[in-house]
């Protein structure tokens, strides 16, 4: 993505839902009796995977608009692999249900993940009774964890975590015995403050610097939750308007919490005109350009060290040396994050250098400039974000890998736009092709090797047909299929697919939803109503890799990469299980003479049979066309 400023930044945006009190409002109403209702829940994918593992492991889901229901209360072990993505947090929350639940859990995740330990969550719980089991001395995921009887423990964690603890408590709920989690340096307390919410028996008190909580065994009620937004998110546009001369923006409906917007207090030290409007658990940051001065900073400002790669960028703008104390658990979230922010800080014309577990950023005055420059996210979506934050700006510059922010902020370039930045690029890799040619497989793991979001548009399509079949409408029917296009909340990511909120990623692929699907995608005005959505998720995402049908020739005939593929009718009927070569045949004419948008291989596409091809040797073949 080419990230370009050159004006001021003026405007409001909400961020998503805090991220750290959806994973726990899900977990928590799973585990609750009766029906949990959320609203703001956080869109990102690291949410989205503990949606669908909630729903694994016995809890019900329904989604209609921004509300959300989970009836908990009677959870079983998955019958298979639990995948929580890009997400440490769902991972180490999800191990301490996991651990109280009879059978046996496997939690994995992307490659990311899966070099991230998983000791400091798996020892307790071993201590409470659990048998967890990963990769390695750290403990690396897959890990399984084989649960049953747990006992309380008195735990005083080495390092301050909030999963850590939220993991402990989570299992102690159902624990014999008091569980406590003595905690060196107070953390977010978003774990026992829902656990009060709901009925649990816990207390609190301050210890120094940290705190105590202590649990007894409870039975939760459900919860009734309005998420505000995500304070950590809401650090990149404030360190934004900070830096671009002239700016003024206003972040509203934040989490106010005293352990999540500790990088206000540091950047009002740095001389920043940030200010924290209204009382309560929510509150407003309207923040205004000026220029700014070194500070040090402790990592008990900032426990979960999230902001550290935003006020790095800040650091590098300031005058003087800015010095971030003890923040070497950096080195063990997305990637090596100490080593990636002294990196970019680098990059940006400034200086850093790792002193064990200290970061040194040497900025570049208030005369200075912040220089263009090209970067790579490493797959983390906090350090996306902050390269793009340190385009604005220094005018101008290049982030690639930005495709991560979808795991957290789907929507940070329409925010970005709305305030008044540009972005430019982010390449559209068009895949095309007949039903069974090997579409999904191949999208999908080349949007993962390129690090950025994808669409199944042929999903928007059969979401489309299942409420058509659930609800009656006779497919037939042009104008009632219109406007259920129209007026349907459709999601196709990589969660799952839901329409209006109910998920339908198992449903979409039964025989009756493939021999409805054709009839429904004829129809002109679906199709005109869905491409408009397609664009407009490219748009927001900042390109991708899309596939379907008429992805190259009429979604986005100036993709930068088309490809479409084919395969003998016999292997794509293996492939589909359901339906003969014969029915692969009849589907293809069906769709190559259709009025609306017919199937058929964009002139500057490659085509490429995939018959006996492994999916790593085709995904090579698109990548060196790329």
């Amino acid at each position: 993505m080419r990230i370009g400023g050159g004006r001021p930044l003026v405007g409001t945006v909400r961020t998503p839902g805090d991220k750290s009190i959806s994973h726990r409002v899900l977990l928590l109403g799973a585990l609750a009796e009766g029906t949990t209702v959320v609203r703001g829940l956080s869109d990102g994918d690291d949410v989205l995977r503990t949606l669908a593992a909630v729903e694994a492991l016995g809890a019900r889901v329904t989604r209609r608009g921004e509300e959300v229901r989970i009836e908990g209360g009677h959870l079983h072990a998955p019958p298979g692999p639990v995948d929580c993505g890009n997400s440490g947090t769902g991972l180490r929350l999800l191990a301490g249900v996991a651990a109280g639940i009879d059978g046996r859990t496997v939690l994995v995740g992307d490659d990311s993940l899966s070099s991230r330990p998983m000791d400091r969550v798996a020892e307790p719980l071993r201590a409470m009774g659990a048998q967890v089991d990963g990769q390695g001395e750290r403990c690396l995921p897959p890990i399984t964890v084989g649960g049953g009887p747990l006992v309380g423990i008195d735990w005083t964690p080495p390092v301050a975590s909030a999963q850590v603890k939220s993991a402990i408590l989570l299992a102690g709920l159902g624990a014999t015995g008091e569980t406590v989690v003595r905690e060196p340096v107070a953390t977010r307390a978003h774990t026992e403050e829902l656990l009060a919410e709901a009925g649990a028996d816990v207390t609190v008190t301050a210890d120094g610097p940290g705190r105590v909580v202590r649990l007894r065994p409870s039975r939760l009620r459900p919860l009734d939750v309005d998420v505000p937004g995500d304070p950590s998110q809401a650090a990149f546009w404030v360190v934004a308007a900070c830096l671009v001369p002239g700016s003024e923006v206003t972040v509203e409906h934040v989490y106010a919490g005293p352990e999540r917007i500790g990088f206000v207090g540091v950047l009002q030290r740095m001389g920043a005109d940030v200010a924290v409007v209204g009382r309560g658990a929510s509150a407003d940051l309207v923040a205004r350009s000026g220029p700014l001065v070194a500070t040090e900073v402790e990592a008990s400002e900032i426990p979960s060290l999230d902001e550290v790669p935003v006020l790095a960028v800040a650091a590098a703008a300031a005058r003087g040396t800015t010095v971030f104390r003890a923040v070497g658990e950096l080195r063990v979230k997305e990637t090596d994050r100490l080593q990636a922010v002294a990196a970019l800080v680098r990059a940006l014309g400034a200086g850093a250098e790792v002193d064990g577990d200290d970061l040194v950023v040497e900025g570049v005055g208030p005369d200075g400039r912040l220089a263009v420059a090209a970067t790579h996210s490493g797959g983390d979506h906090r350090m996306a974000m902050a390269a793009a934050v340190a385009a604005l700006a220094a005018g101008s510059g290049d982030v690639a890998g930005f495709g991560a922010v979808a795991t957290s902020y789907p929507g940070f370039v329409a925010d970005l736009r709305s305030l008044g930045g540009t972005v430019a690029g982010g390449q559209i890799v068009a895949i095309d092709g007949p039903a069974g040619s090997g579409k999904s497989t191949v999208s999908r793991a080349v949007a993962e090797r390129l690090g950025v979001a994808r669409l199944d548009t042929g999903a928007m399509y059969r979401a489309v047909a299942w409420a058509a079949l659930e609800r009656g409408v006779d497919p037939a029917d042009g104008e009632a299929l219109a406007a259920l296009a129209r007026d349907a909340e459709i999601d196709a990511d990589r969660a799952g697919v839901r329409i209006d909120g109910v998920d339908v990623t198992e449903e979409i692929r039964s025989p009756e939803v493939s021999r409805a699907v054709s009839a429904v995608a004829a129809n002109p005005e679906v199709r005109r109503h869905l491409v408009e959505r397609q664009r407009r998720w490219a748009a927001d995402h900042g390109g991708g890799v899309v596939e379907g049908r008429d992805i190259g020739t009429v979604v986005f005939p100036a993709a930068d990469l088309k490809v479409f593929l084919t395969a003998t009718p016999e292997e794509r009927a293996r492939r589909r299980h359901e339906e003969t070569a014969e029915g692969v045949a009849r589907r293809d004419r069906i769709d190559s003479t259709r009025a609306a948008s017919p199937l058929t291989q964009a002139a500057d596409a490659h085509l490429l049979d995939t018959t006996g091809r492994t999916v790593e040797d085709v995904v090579e073949e698109v990548l060196s066309w790329l």
